[in-house]
């Protein structure tokens, strides 16, 4: 029976012979097999001497894992939840708030870090997949996850120096996912400008508005789109006006959004005049 570390060797010869299809299907045996039958947090079999970039990690399961969400951002190679279902399916079993739990992961405190490091980059790698989608607000969702999962373990905030390995990978990956949320709001707070207007009436989440001047989109191919309609991947606070795509909401009215307790007890002199019960 091949083991985890056959199967990665597989799918990197399948790789390198440019058969795409059949390494991120190895990949993912490799992933099951490992977290079936094997430790999870057994370091990868490499002959001695052997040359990796800082940020590759020394477990076997990282090594893998971090091959498998590549291939699923690669923009040449256009794996999709459509086109590959239960590659998907196992991706998304590590989005963080995921009811399936990995005991054998979940045994150890390294096994834990492994865990949550898998977790974050899911959701990294979710986010990319739904913004390729034009779903912003998913996209927005996942990488609030990601980010708030990770500000619970500082071994991926606050690195060391000198610190290589899946903490590394894992640190990379973090602040993309804050660069891409951060681009996300932005591009909100400018089209809530625009679009709101004489009414005053911030766009909502999941919310579709015509907007007044066309934009250009550029997908990850490098293919340029003009839109002349945006999907708001977040809420403002009904006091401040910061926009995000996780904010307190009013247990009452199910309306009005907060950044926080404060803003919300700040804001109930005037939101008590129209707070009722839907």
């Amino acid at each position: 029976m091949s083991t985890g570390f056959a199967l990665f060797q597989s799918a990197e010869m399948k790789y390198y012979q440019g058969n795409t299809a059949s390494a991120f299907d190895y990949y993912q045996k490799s992933i099951k097999k490992i977290l079936k039958d094997e430790i999870p947090t057994a370091k990868a079999p490499l002959p001695a001497g052997t040359k990796v970039p800082d940020d590759m990690p020394q477990e076997l399961l990282g090594m893998v894992w971090r091959n498998f969400v590549g291939f699923f951002r690669d923009p040449n190679m256009n794996f999709t939840e459509e086109n590959s279902p239960q590659a998907y399916k196992l991706l998304n079993s590590f989005r963080p708030g995921a009811t399936k739990g990995y005991p054998r992961l979940e045994r150890t405190e390294r096994g834990r870090v492994l865990l949550t490091g898998m977790q974050v980059t899911a959701a990294l790698t979710l986010g990319l997949l739904a913004w390729d989608k034009r779903d912003r607000a998913t996209a927005a969702k996942r990488y609030r996850e990601g980010i708030e999962l990770a500000n619970k373990h500082q071994a991926f905030v606050r690195l060391p120096p000198g610190t290589k390995g899946w903490e590394l990978y894992v640190y990379h990956d973090l602040q993309e996912v804050k660069d891409n949320l951060g681009i996300i709001v932005a591009n909100d707070e400018i089209n809530a400008e625009l679009v709101k207007g004489a009414s005053g009436e911030e766009p909502k989440r999941k919310e579709v508005v015509d907007l007044p001047l066309p934009q250009v989109r550029v997908d990850k191919t490098g293919v340029a789109t003009v839109e002349d309609t945006v999907k708001f991947a977040t809420n403002a606070c009904a006091k401040c006006g910061k926009r995000d795509s996780k904010l307190l909401v009013c247990s009452v009215c199910k309306k009005a959004h907060y950044c926080n307790t404060g803003c919300q007890r700040a804001d109930w002199k005037t939101h008590k005049t129209s707070c009722t019960k839907p």
